[in-house]
């Protein structure tokens, strides 16, 4: 089976699946049916329009001109012989999942590794090389130990809310196509969708119970296990994480205190 071609630049991705292209732009997702579509109009060495039947265009990302020409000839071989004159009317639209823009990410880990320098300088320079190395080591503690603490946290809230309202399912083991067992399983929600869940990798059944979120399914799932072991994994992982965090939080107060 042919992977689905992809055309993206930044955040503007269309994707070619088996009857339809989904186009993704700013968090909004449009997915427009091959059927909808009476062609792909080159406008560029680089730059592709997605024109309906009904005359209505979409633009496609602007991917370099391999990867325009790829893109449109496999749009263009994939069009149906017979095309709905509704165009527009066959097109959804719906929102994306909430993400945060790349240069925000980059912005906070230099900012992050700015502080964090200048902490570790100043604190040196005016309390000696001794709690400058603390303060040095305090550092990544208090972030895997914040980081650790706030997953232990959400994954605890994310049980709870599982066990209020979750359905639990029968998720089968996944195999390649050569046969090759993977370390996944797959399950099915109400609506039909197919589902893939880490949880559990490590067993070597090819069943395991799966609950999950009717209302986020692909978002809040997990295997199913006894209550007291959810409890107890959950303690362990908030008790070494926060010791992490305090360790971290004294040599970062050590020197002013």
């Amino acid at each position: 089976m042919r992977s689905p071609q992809v055309l993206s630049k930044g955040h503007h991705i269309a994707i070619l699946r088996d009857d339809h292209l989904t186009i993704e732009r700013q968090r909004i997702i449009t997915t427009v049916p091959l059927a909808a579509v009476e062609e792909v109009r080159r406008t560029g060495a680089t730059s592709l329009t997605l024109v309906l039947t009904d005359g209505a265009t979409h633009p496609l990302p602007e991917g370099n001109a391999y990867s325009a020409s790829a893109f449109h000839a496999a749009v263009t071989e994939a069009l149906p012989e017979r095309r709905d004159p509704a165009g527009s009317a066959l097109v959804t639209t719906e929102d994306g999942p909430a993400w945060i823009p790349r240069w925000v990410v980059w912005l906070g880990v230099m900012g992050f590794l700015g502080a964090s320098t200048a902490y570790v300088w100043l604190t040196g320079a005016a309390h000696g090389p001794g709690m400058g190395l603390a303060a040095f080591a305090a550092v990544p503690a208090l972030l895997v130990g914040g980081l650790g603490v706030a997953g232990v946290v959400r994954s605890a809230v994310d049980r709870a809310l599982l066990a209020r309202r979750g359905v639990t399912v029968v998720a089968t083991r996944a195999y390649y196509p050569n046969g090759k067992r993977a370390s996944h399983y797959r399950f099915t929600d109400v609506s039909g969708n197919e589902l893939t869940t880490h949880y559990g990798s490590g067993r070597v059944t090819d069943e395991i119970h799966v609950v999950y979120d009717p209302e986020a399914p692909s978002h809040r799932h997990a295997a199913s296990e006894p209550a007291y072991v959810t409890v107890v994994k959950h303690a362990l992982g908030l008790l070494a994480l926060g010791g992490i965090l305090a360790l971290g939080l004294w040599g970062a107060l050590a020197p002013y205190l």
